[in-house]
C-alpha cells in the first residue's frame, strides 16, 4: 500500500532536546537553589527511572509526567509546583533556538508531497499542553493530527498508540510512515505496528541507508526526506 501519511516523533526529530532540558535545568535549579551539576543528574535518575517503568509496567503518558517531576523534586527536596516551573521554562524557548532547521523544512516537503501528516509523541517532566505551544510557535499549524501520551493513555512503543495516530489522519496503519530518533520507540515500535519508519540518527549516521524490502531507512537528518518516503513507498 502506497503512504498517505507520516508521523513525527517530537524531541530530537523536530525539537532539539538539549535545548529544552538545558532550559528546565537552568529554571529548577533557580527555582531550587541546587547547582545545576545535582539538578541534572537528578534529571538523568528520575529519566533513566520513568523509562524502565514505561517498558516494565506499559506507565501512561500522564503517569509518566507526573512520576517524573515527582522523583526529580523528592530528590531535590523540593516540595512546590515544580512542573509549573518547568513547563514555564519550556513555553519560553525560541522556536530558532529549540527547531531544528531541516525539521522544519521537511514538514513542509511532506505537506507539500499532498501527504497527511501528525505529531505522535511521549511525554516526560512537561505536559503536551507545553510541547503543542512550542510545535505551534516553531512550525505554525501544518499537522492534521496530534497525539501525545499524556493525552491517549498509551506512549510508545505500543501499536495502541500508533492506531490511535492512524485513526486521527483517517489512514490505515500500513498506509502510514513514522519518522523518530530513538531505535525502540520509533522505529521498533512502529514496525511491529504495521507502518514503515524512518530512524533519524542524528550525530550516529553519516549518510542514509534505505531498506524499501523491510520498509525502513536510517537517515542522518531530515534533509532529502520526501525521496526517502517515495523509496518506501510514498507517492507525490
Amino acid at each position: 500500500m502506497a503512504i498517505r501519511a507520516v508521523t513525527f516523533d517530537v524531541w530530537d526529530t523536530l525539537l532539539n532536546l538539549k535545548v529544552a532540558r538545558d532550559a528546565m535545568i537552568s529554571a529548577v535549579a533557580r527555582e531550587t537553589g541546587r547547582p545545576e551539576a545535582e539538578v541534572r543528574e537528578a534529571v538523568s535518575e528520575a529519566d533513566r527511572a520513568v523509562r524502565r517503568e514505561r517498558r516494565l509496567r506499559g506507565l501512561s503518558g500522564s503517569e509518566a509526567v507526573r512520576a517524573s517531576v515527582s522523583i526529580l523534586a523528592s530528590r531535590l527536596g523540593y516540595s512546590g509546583d515544580l512542573l509549573g516551573v518547568i513547563e514555564g521554562a519550556i513555553v519560553s524557548l525560541r522556536p530558532e533556538e529549540v527547531a531544528f532547521s531541516d525539521a522544519v523544512e521537511a514538514v513542509r516537503e511532506v505537506k507539500d508531497m499532498g501527504l497527511r501528516v501528525g505529531v505522535l509523541g511521549n511525554t516526560l517532566f512537561w505536559t503536551s499542553s507545553a510541547t503543542r505551544a512550542l510545535l505551534r510557535a516553531s512550525f505554525g499549524d501544518p499537522f492534521d493530527f496530534t497525539g501525545f501520551a499524556d493525552e491517549m493513555g498509551v506512549s510508545k512503543p505500543s501499536p495502541e498508540a500508533f492506531m490511535a495516530a492512524a485513526r486521527g489522519l483517517g489512514v490505515e496503519v500500513e498506509e502510514m510512515a513514522h519518522v523518530g530518533d530513538r531505535a525502540s520507540e520509533d522505529l521498533g515500535g512502529a514496525l511491529a505496528a504495521g507502518l514503515r519508519a524512518v530512524l533519524v540518527a542524528r550525530g550516529r549516521v553519516r549518510e542514509a541507508a534505505v531498506f524499501e524490502a523491510l520498509g525502513f531507512a536510517v537517515v542522518p537528518d531530515l534533509r532529502g526526506l520526501g525521496e526517502v518516503l517515495r523509496r518506501l513507498g510514498a507517492k507525490g
